[in-house]
């Protein structure tokens, strides 16, 4: 029998709209939906298929459960000049690193280091 993935193509675009509607009906707003789909897209594009749409079902399952904070008030706890020490809320992984590498540059853009 042949491997049923290898037979389902879907276009990029689609895939990453399809994603953001699934985390919208779970309660996660339209824009960090879209925020969310496309770094799932982007790493399902880029060969990192663990951290693509194949983890979906698992997220989902999750917020539903409770799990993760849709609404998590992501902030810098403690800082210093290269450094940033966030707190994700218990937030969406994507969402927090999205936050944490944005700290970063702007760290090491005026600290050269992060």
């Amino acid at each position: 029998m042949a491997d049923i993935r290898a037979a389902i193509r879907v276009p990029a675009v689609e895939l990453e709209a399809f994603i953001a509607r699934a985390f919208e009906a779970v309660g996660v707003s339209a824009a960090e939906s879209r925020t969310i789909a496309a770094l799932m897209t982007r790493a399902d594009l880029q060969g990192s298929e663990g951290h693509g749409v194949f983890r979906l079902p698992q997220y989902v399952r999750r917020i539903r459960g409770g799990a993760v904070n849709v609404r998590p008030g992501i902030r810098v706890e403690r800082e210093a000049a290269g450094m940033a020490l966030v707190n994700g809320d218990n937030g969406m992984g994507h969402l927090v690193m999205r936050f944490a590498t944005e700290k970063a540059i702007e760290k090491a853009k005026s600290a050269r280091v992060a």
